[in-house]
C-alpha cells in the first residue's frame, strides 16, 4: 500500500483541498442506439456480475468515438437501486493526486443537483476514503472514466494499488482510450475482463438502426459499403449517417465523405489528431498514401528514422491505427477514415507531394518483389514507364493471382501508343476477359498495330491464344480453336495454356479430356501460386463431372472451389456463379428445392454479364427449376425459361446439359397446360441429342402425357434394352421410372417392380432423387409396397421414399383430354352438355372428371377451377 501511504503523506502536507463539479461525478446522459445499447450492457452486467475473491476488473477500451462513455452511461441508466453505479470522469487535473482521491470520493459519495461537491473536511484523506468504500452497499460499481488521461507516476501508483487491492463489494470499471496501468497480472489471476473496440464496433443491424434514428435507409450493398468505410466504429457511423441525411434522398452517396464533410474533418482535428504534436501529424500525412504500411517504407515516405516507434505508438494508444495479423513483417494499417481524411488534408496542404510519395512507394515495393503494390502506387503516381516495366514482367501473372483489377487500373494509365504494343494490348485484352469484358479486350486487340514487325515472344503469342480461345468460349458460335501445345518455358503462361485446352475440351462435349488437362492446372497452380487461375480451373473441374453424370463428384469439387474463393474472399466473384449453380443443381436433385433456391440466388446475384452460353442456361434453367415448386404463377416460371431455352440453344450449348435438363424441362411444361410448347422443346433438341437415349425418351414422355402407353413403350424398348446409350447419367433413371408408371400394375405388378428397381439401381451411385420426385404417384405406391424385396437398395429406397411429399399429388400431371375438359370447367354447363361438345359420353366425362379433381387434390368442380388457375392452368 506504498503508494496510497505517499498519497496520504501529499495530502496531510495541502493547504486546501479541491472542490469537485457535480458534472464530473454524476453519469452522463446518454443516446445510445438501442440494439448496440443492449448488447454492451449484457456484455457489461456479465463482466461486472462476475464472481469471485478479489472480484474482476472490467476495462472498457477503444479509439476516440468508439461509444466507451455512451455504452457505460447507457448501461448504468439500467442498473438496479441496489446496485449503484458510482461515476468518476477523470482529467488532466487529476494527475494530481490530492486531486484523484477527492475527485474518487466525491464519486463515491455520489452526485447530487449541486454544481460542485465540495471536499471532506478531514486530516486523513486516506482514512476517508478507506472508510467510503467499506460503507459502500454490495457490488457497487465506480466507473472511472478517460483514464488514459492520467501519466502521473505517482497517481498511476495509487490507481495501480486500487486495483490490485480493492474491497470485495466493490466493482472497478476503467474506461479510456488505452489503460495507463500495467494489467498483465490481473489477466494472469483471472481478473481481467475486457470489452475493447472490436466488441464496441457496430453490427450491420446496430449500424442500421442508428442510420433509421437519422431517417436514412440504405440497400443491403450500400450498408455493407458503409460498415466497409466506418469499421462499425461508432463516430464514424454517426459522422456518415449525418452526411447523408444531409443529402436528398434519391442522391445519397458517401463517394465525397469524409473529404468534403465539414463536421467530420472538425472531429479528427479536434478529436483524434488534436493531441499529437506536429511531427506525428505530418508522419500520418506522408504515410497515408499506402493502404498498409511497414516500418521501412514509413521511414522512406516520412523521412523519420523512428517510424516503427511512431507506428507501434499510435497502435498501442489505440489511435485508429491497428498492426496488421494477415502479413508477416510489422504492418500496420490506419482506419479506412482516417486514412481518407489524412489524403484529403494531405493534398490540401502540400499540393504535388501525393504523386511524389506515391512514386517513391512503387520503387520500394518493386524492390521489394511486391508487383501488385508496386503497380497501384505506380498507377497513382502516373509514372508510366515503370507501369510499362511491371506490365512487362509480370502483368499475366497479376492476373492469374486475382488481381487484375489493380492491372486494369494500372494500364488505363498508359498512353495510347503502348497500348498498341502487342505485349501491352494482349495483355490488356487478357485482363479485359477476366472481369470479364469481352467488348473491351476486342477493342484492345484492335489496337495492335500490324505494322510493327517486330516477332512476338512465345509468351505473348501463348497469351493471345488463350484470349482468341476464350473469346470463342464466350461466343460459341464458330469453331473452337485449339490452344498451343508448345511449350513458352514461362511457367504462368504455359499453365494458361493447358487451362485453355481443358476449357476447349470442356465446351467441345469431352469431359474426360477436359478432366485430364484441368487436374493438372490444379496442380501447376499450387505450385506456381496462382490461386485466381487455380480457382477457375476447380470450376471447370466440377463442371467436367457434372457433363460426366457424376453428381455427388460435382457438388464435391464445386464445394473444393468455394472453399478456395473463400480463402481469399472472391465469394462474391463471378467464376463462383458457375460453382453456385452446380451446388444447387445438386440440392435440387436431392429433392431439397429450399437450399436449391438459395443456390440459385447466390449464383444470378454473382454472374458476370457475359457468361459460356452452358453455364448460363444451366443457371437460368436450374432457377425455374427451383423455383416452380412453390411458385404462384408457375405458368410465368415455365414461359421465361422457355425464352432463355430458345435464345441460348441458338449457340453451341453441351449436349450432356440438354440430356440432363431437358425431361424436367419437358414435364414442367406440360404440367402448366403446354403441349404444343413441350413438342417443340423436344424437337428442337433432336440436333443435340440424336442418336442418343434422351430423344425417345422425351418422345415417351409427350406421348404418355396424351396417354398413348403403347406408342410410349415401344420408344423405351431400345432405351430400356442398352441398344442407346446416354449422355447423362439421370436418362437411365427417367426412363425406368417412366416404363414403371406405363406398366399397369394391376395386371403386371412384378414388372412395374422391376421398372422400379432398375431405376433405383440406376440412381443411386449418382444420389438422384428428383427423378421419383417428378415421377406420378403411382411410383410412391410400388417404392411403399416394395420395401424390403429392393435387396442392397432398400437404404437407398427408404431415402428416396422420406424425401417424397406425403402428397405427392401435383406430380401426375393432367393429360391433354383432362386439360381440354378442364377448360370447360368455369363455364356453366352440365356433365352431359360438356360431354355432347366434346362427342364422349357423360361417364368418360366423369371418369375424367375424377382423374382430375386427384391431381389438383380436390373434391369439387369450384375448387378445382381455382385450383388450376393457381397453377396457371386456365
Amino acid at each position: 500500500m506504498r503508494d496510497l501511504n505517499d498519497m496520504r503523506a501529499h495530502s496531510d502536507t495541502t493547504g486546501h483541498r479541491p472542490t469537485v463539479p457535480a458534472g464530473k461525478v454524476r453519469v452522463p446522459t446518454s443516446a445510445a442506439t438501442r440494439p448496440w445499447r443492449e448488447r454492451l450492457a449484457a456484455a457489461l452486467d456479465a463482466h461486472v456480475t462476475d464472481p469471485g475473491t478479489p472480484p474482476a476488473v472490467t476495462v472498457v477500451h477503444g479509439p476516440a468515438g468508439s461509444g466507451k462513455t455512451t455504452a457505460l452511461a447507457a448501461w448504468a441508466a439500467t442498473r438496479p437501486a441496489d446496485r449503484p453505479v458510482r461515476w468518476a470522469t477523470l482529467d488532466r487535473h487529476d494527475n494530481d493526486p490530492t486531486r484523484l482521491w477527492t475527485t474518487i470520493h466525491a464519486a463515491l459519495a455520489g452526485a447530487d443537483d449541486r454544481d460542485e461537491c465540495p471536499p471532506p473536511e478531514s486530516a486523513d484523506p486516506f482514512g476517508d476514503l478507506t472508510r467510503a468504500m467499506d460503507g459502500l452497499a454490495d457490488q457497487t460499481c465506480l466507473v472511472l472514466d478517460d483514464v488514459h488521461e492520467l501519466s502521473d507516476q505517482q497517481v498511476l501508483g495509487v490507481l495501480t494499488t486500487l486495483v490490485r487491492h480493492a474491497p470485495d463489494h466493490l466493482r472497478l470499471v476503467l474506461a479510456g482510450r488505452t489503460p495507463p496501468v500495467h494489467l498483465s497480472k490481473l489477466s494472469l489471476d483471472g481478473r481481467l475482463r475486457e470489452i475493447d473496440g472490436r466488441e464496441l464496433a457496430l453490427t450491420a443491424p446496430e449500424a442500421e438502426a442508428l442510420l433509421a434514428e437519422h431517417h436514412v435507409a440504405l440497400s443491403e450493398a450500400e450498408l455493407a459499403d458503409l460498415l466497409d468505410l466506418t469499421r462499425g466504429w461508432v463516430a464514424g457511423t454517426r459522422l456518415a449517417a449525418l452526411w447523408l441525411a444531409g443529402q436528398p434522398a434519391e442522391n445519397r452517396s458517401l463517394t465525397a465523405f469524409p473529404a468534403e464533410d465539414p463536421l467530420a474533418g472538425d472531429y479528427f482535428a479536434e478529436e483524434v489528431l488534436g493531441a499529437h504534436p506536429p511531427q506525428t501529424r505530418q508522419f500520418l500525412l506522408s504515410t497515408s498514401v499506402c493502404d498498409r504500411v511497414g516500418v521501412e517504407l514509413a521511414s522512406v515516405l516520412s523521412g523519420q528514422r523512428h517510424a516503427g516507434t511512431v507506428l507501434h505508438g499510435l497502435a498501442r494508444t489505440n489511435f485508429l491505427v491497428t498492426r496488421c495479423d494477415d502479413v508477416p513483417g510489422e504492418w500496420y494499417r490506419y482506419h479506412p477514415l482516417l486514412r481518407e481524411h489524412l489524403r484529403a488534408e494531405l493534398a490540401r496542404t502540400r499540393p504535388g507531394a501525393a504523386q511524389r510519395l506515391h512514386q517513391s512507394a512503387a520503387r520500394w515495393f518493386r524492390a521489394e518483389g511486391d508487383v501488385t503494390s508496386a503497380l497501384h502506387h505506380a498507377a497513382q503516381a502516373q509514372d508510366t514507364e515503370l507501369v510499362a516495366e511491371l506490365v512487362a514482367g509480370d502483368g499475366v501473372g497479376q492476373i492469374l493471382r486475382g488481381h487484375g483489377a489493380p492491372l486494369r487500373a494500372a494500364l488505363a494509365t498508359l498512353p495510347d501508343e503502348r497500348l498498341a504494343e502487342p505485349t501491352f494490348a494482349v495483355t490488356a485484352a487478357f485482363a479485359a476477359l477476366e472481369a470479364p469484358d469481352p467488348a473491351a479486350a476486342d477493342g484492345f486487340l484492335g489496337r495492335i498495330d500490324d505494322t510493327d514487325a517486330a516477332p512476338w515472344t512465345d509468351r505473348v503469342r501463348a497469351v493471345y491464344e488463350t484470349v482468341l480461345s476464350r473469346r470463342a468460349h464466350l461466343d460459341a458460335t464458330g469453331v473452337l480453336p485449339q490452344a498451343r501445345a508448345t511449350p513458352t518455358g514461362d511457367a504462368a503462361a504455359d499453365t494458361l495454356t493447358r487451362q485453355a485446352r481443358g476449357a476447349t475440351a470442356l465446351w467441345a462435349g469431352d469431359p474426360e479430356a477436359a478432366e485430364s488437362e484441368l487436374s493438372r492446372v490444379v496442380q501447376s497452380c499450387l505450385r506456381e501460386n496462382l490461386p485466381w487461375l487455380a480457382l477457375q480451373a476447380k470450376v471447370q473441374f466440377a463442371v467436367a463431372a457434372a457433363l460426366r453424370g457424376d453428381l455427388p463428384e460435382m457438388d464435391r469439387r464445386a464445394g473444393r472451389a468455394v472453399h478456395l474463393a473463400a480463402a481469399h474472399h472472391w465469394e462474391r466473384e463471378w467464376p463462383c456463379s458457375t460453382a453456385y449453380v452446380l451446388l444447387g443443381a445438386y440440392a435440387y436433385q436431392q429433392g431439397d428445392s429450399a437450399e436449391a433456391r438459395r443456390w440459385a440466388r447466390l449464383a444470378a446475384e454473382t454472374a458476370p454479364a457475359h457468361q459460356e452460353p452452358t453455364i448460363e442456361l444451366a443457371r437460368r434453367t436450374m432457377a425455374a427449376f427451383a423455383e416452380f415448386d412453390g411458385a404462384a404463377d408457375p405458368h410465368t416460371v415455365v414461359r421465361t425459361a422457355l425464352q432463355h431455352w430458345r435464345g441460348l440453344t441458338a449457340r453451341r450449348v453441351s449436349p450432356q446439359l440438354v440430356a440432363m435438363l431437358m425431361p424436367t424441362l419437358v414435364r414442367m411444361t406440360l404440367r402448366v397446360g403446354e403441349p404444343g410448347r413441350a413438342a417443340e422443346l423436344v424437337d428442337a433438341a433432336g440436333s443435340a441429342l440424336g442418336g442418343h437415349a434422351e430423344l425417345p425418351v422425351l418422345h415417351a414422355i409427350t406421348h404418355a402425357h396424351h396417354g398413348r402407353v403403347i406408342q410410349a413403350r415401344r420408344l423405351l424398348g431400345p432405351v430400356l434394352a442398352g441398344d442407346l446409350s446416354p449422355l447423362a447419367g439421370t436418362t437411365a433413371v427417367e426412363a425406368w421410372l417412366l416404363e414403371a408408371t406405363l406398366v399397369d400394375r394391376g395386371e403386371n405388378p412384378q414388372r412395374a417392380h422391376e421398372a422400379v428397381t432398375r431405376a433405383l439401381r440406376a440412381a443411386e451411385p449418382i444420389r438422384a432423387i428428383r427423378p421419383f420426385l417428378t415421377a406420378r404417384r403411382s411410383v410412391r405406391d410400388i417404392l411403399a409396397e416394395g420395401a424390403g424385396r429392393f435387396g442392397r437398395l432398400d437404404r437407398f429406397a427408404v431415402d428416396t421414399l422420406s424425401a417424397l411429399p406425403a402428397d405427392a399429388t401435383t406430380a401426375d400431371p393432367l393429360t391433354s383430354r383432362e386439360l381440354e375438359l378442364l377448360l370447360e370447367l368455369p363455364s356453366m354447363r352440365t356433365v352431359d352438355e360438356i360431354a355432347e361438345s366434346m362427342f364422349v359420353s357423360a361417364n368418360t366425362v366423369k371418369t375424367h372428371l375424377r382423374g382430375i379433381y386427384r391431381k389438383l387434390g380436390v373434391r369439387q368442380r369450384r375448387d378445382a377451377v381455382v385450383a388450376a388457375r393457381r397453377q396457371g392452368l386456365l
